[in-house]
């Protein structure tokens, strides 16, 4: 059987890292005000946001030393 709810929380997990981290909190805000996702819901979002934003910062560091070591 369909679920609205799955469906929506599914698209914004996939959104992620693939738009604005402003435009999926603000998406799934709405959500949940509708009635559709639940506080769970967005808490899931937002560690799936956390670990993206994570990785991001140890990239750079890498890229960095990487670029370092060949000057060297």
């Amino acid at each position: 059987m369909f679920s609205l709810r799955e469906f929506i929380k599914k698209g914004l997990l996939d959104a992620v890292g693939k738009q604005a981290d402003y435009w999926v909190i603000l998406n799934a805000a709405g959500w949940l005000e509708k009635g559709v996702l639940t506080e769970d819901d967005l808490a899931e979002i937002q560690t799936a946001i956390d670990e993206k934003n994570r990785s991001a910062e140890t990239v750079p560091a890498e890229e960095e030393s990487e670029e370092g070591g060949e000057d060297a």
